[in-house]
């Protein structure tokens, strides 16, 4: 390029040279003069900054392509991806990869330049008459100071590249927290070696899920509940999978793991095609009702024999196996209920259940909660109380589920509640003398009349309060959900990376937006009942 500037130089000023001689044309050269200057100060111009654009340009498509892929794969908008925080993130990922192209462009220029130079000084033994006839340049000195400017603004480019690139590395190493991963080493652990008795605490656990034209999540999930097996011990789980009605290959891959858990000696019952009619969906009465009959259902094996401390439930949510320790160990162990907390379009997924411990809707953009504890604990990374949850995942205690001869004894009181049942409430009187030990059998149910139309996953933690005095009920905002594969990573390994941690808590500070209810149906008809705030949409 440099070649060419001083070859257009010497063209010019020759002509200007030749024209110069005839006075006729003295204006013309004037312009020539002119002309010369402008085009030769636009060309040093625009080489001085040639490495800067082509450094902007290729980040600019970087960016672009970045951005291009974050919106095919979360083609969300509005308060839970505020726009700032996704161009944060971008940015973020642009620089190094950035930095690695500059690299590659730099090395390349260069091996072109020197294979250039060796092939045009190759055998030629000449040097060609009158190249800069007017003598206008000191090629030499020019030419010397050049290339040493030239080495050294290539020696700081790559440098300002190769940090770019080192940056992207720190934060690949360093996107989990230590909060998140406490458990990895010991669930990878158990995976390499693996023992009946298991690595955990040797309390039983009663694994249970429901799955319908769920073939995408399940090899993801199926792994993770392998590893979860392998850490807890083959001797400590049992495992009850229903399906039912499903079109895709949902139930063959159910089949398949059922063999791979009879291989490993795994307690189980894993019913597919379970007949039981499936009514439309969109109708609400009867989709409770249908869903709570399959969740107990899949409760038999428990409800027949006991034996388990806790129960826990899975939806088709991607979740790891390192998560579900986390869950399981929510408050050191001391909880009558744990969830996590599910993700989607919308940020937190489930607004349906969720309850702060005063009873009240949150909010779908984190910290999630509405009343000044839950806020706090959640900002904390620590476990938040609150009156009901289910969110993707849920631990709780056994007893409640079994027959009084059955129960361990050890997990209820034996004194009557002091509060009593809403009038609504499908038990409503409670039998004299009831205590919580003695209390019938929980099962999952729909909503009795008078009551607030809601989720059979929402009246179990109303009922573990109601009826058997369990309070202890948490969400753990270390154990992330999502149905959508693009959704869990966004919110377990992006904006829970420390870096944009950081950007949520001091740039974007909430600003009141945290403070939204997501309500569904119109806010002016939401009202209160034994079990909290009610969403309007349905009555």
């Amino acid at each position: 390029m440099r070649g060419l500037s001083q070859s257009l130089k010497i063209a010019l000023e020759w002509t200007r040279h030749t024209l110069s001689r005839r006075p006729v044309l003295r204006p013309l050269v004037l312009v020539l003069q002119l002309l010369v200057w402008l085009l030769s100060t636009i060309w040093r111009v625009f080489l001085h900054f040639f490495p800067l654009i082509t450094a902007a340009t290729c980040f600019l498509f970087v960016w672009t392509m970045i951005a291009r892929f974050y919106n095919t794969k979360i083609p969300s908008s509005g308060i839970p991806f505020p726009l700032p925080r996704a161009y944060f993130v971008i940015t973020l990922g642009a620089i190094p990869i950035w930095g690695l192209a500059m690299i590659a462009y730099v090395v390349f220029q260069a091996a072109v330049s020197r294979a250039w130079t060796f092939l045009l000084g190759k055998g030629r033994g000449y040097r060609p008459i009158a190249v800069d006839p007017l003598g206008l340049t000191d090629e030499k000195g020019v030419e010397g100071r050049r290339s040493r400017e030239a080495h050294k603004n290539c020696a700081v480019a790559l440098v300002i590249y190769l940090s770019a690139v080192l940056l992207g590395l720190y934060m690949l190493h360093t996107y989990e927290l230590p909060v998140d991963h406490q458990f990895k080493k010991r669930v990878e652990l158990a995976n390499r070696v693996p023992k009946p008795g298991g690595y955990g605490s040797g309390d039983k656990l009663f694994i249970a899920a429901l799955f319908y034209n769920n073939a995408d999540v399940l090899p993801y999930w199926t792994t993770e509940i392998t590893k979860l097996i392998n850490y807890l011990g083959s001797d400590n789980v049992f495992v009850s999978i229903v399906e039912s009605h499903s079109g895709d290959r949902t139930a063959a891959l159910l089949e398949d793991f059922d063999r791979n858990l009879a291989a490993m000696n795994v307690p189980r019952r894993v019913l597919t095609h379970e007949p039981t009619p499936r009514p439309p969906m969109s109708t609400k009465e009867q989709r409770i009702v249908f869903l709570a009959a399959l969740r107990n259902v899949a409760m038999e094996p428990l409800v027949e024999k006991g034996g388990f401390k806790r129960v826990l439930w899975s939806n088709d949510v991607y979740v790891e196996a390192e998560a579900i320790v986390e869950l399981l160990n929510t408050n050191h162990g001391d909880y009558d209920m744990a969830c996590g907390l599910d993700q989607g379009p919308w940020g937190l997924y489930d607004m349906w259940v969720l309850r702060d411990r005063l009873g009240r809707i949150g909010s779908t953009v984190w910290p999630y909660l509405l009343e000044t504890t839950g806020i706090r604990a959640i900002m904390r990374d620590e476990p938040a109380r609150v009156s009901a949850c289910w969110n993707g995942i849920a631990v709780m205690r056994a007893d409640p589920f079994l027959p009084p001869a059955l129960r361990s004894g050890t997990q209820l009181s034996t004194t009557p509640l002091a509060r009593p049942l809403a009038p609504t409430h499908p038990s409503f009187p409670r039998h004299a003398n009831q205590t919580p030990a003695t209390a019938p059998p929980l099962r999952f149910r729909d909503s009795a009349p008078g009551e607030c139309f809601s989720s059979e996953c929402f009246l179990l933690p109303y009922d573990l309060r109601r009826v058997f005095g369990m309070e202890n009920i948490y969400v753990n905002p270390r154990v992330i959900t999502a149905y959508s594969w693009s959704y869990y990573v966004w919110f377990k390994y992006v904006t829970r990376h420390w870096a944009v941690k950081w950007w949520i808590r001091n740039v974007e500070n909430g600003h009141g937006i945290h403070l939204g209810q997501l309500i569904l149906g119109p806010p002016e008809k939401l009202y209160i009942w034994d079990g909290g705030e009610c969403h309007p949409y349905w009555d």
